[in-house]
């Protein structure tokens, strides 16, 4: 099956062949094998893990909310944001993690803000998360 993985930014996977694709669904964890039946789902922040046809080693991106459409021989992930994980700076996503949990704690957020600062938490911690795969 073919995988294209895409973000407004920049398309990371483009109908790549792929045996094996995992996304964390909105409603838990999706393992996508060919042959899978047709879905259409939202995602939440995490881990997609994807192994290329004819690998057998996972490659690990980190993924920030979307949405994912399965047809018969394609899988399309479409996300707000989305990272390789050799692409993401530790260092700088604990720090990002840190403000963003102290955002959290500010009194007197609005409804906007505090839906700002808690989807840049699952962003960052989606980061760190995909370093530990």
């Amino acid at each position: 099956m073919k995988l294209t993985l895409v973000t407004p930014a920049k398309k990371l996977l483009t109908e790549v062949e792929v045996d094996e694709v995992i996304v964390p669904a909105h409603r838990g964890e999706l393992n996508i094998l060919p042959g899978h039946a047709p879905l259409v789902s939202t995602l939440k922040s995490g881990t997609l893990r994807v192994k290329e046809k004819g690998s057998d080693k996972f490659k690990s991106a980190s993924i920030c909310w979307g949405y994912l459409e399965v047809a018969p021989d394609e899988v399309i992930v479409l996300a707000e944001n989305a990272e390789w994980e050799e692409n993401i700076d530790k260092v700088r996503a604990e720090e990002q993690l840190q403000i963003a949990q102290e955002r959290l704690q500010t009194a007197g957020l609005s409804p906007d803000d505090y839906t700002i600062a808690r989807r840049k938490l699952e962003k960052e911690q989606s980061r760190l998360d995909t370093l530990k795969h």
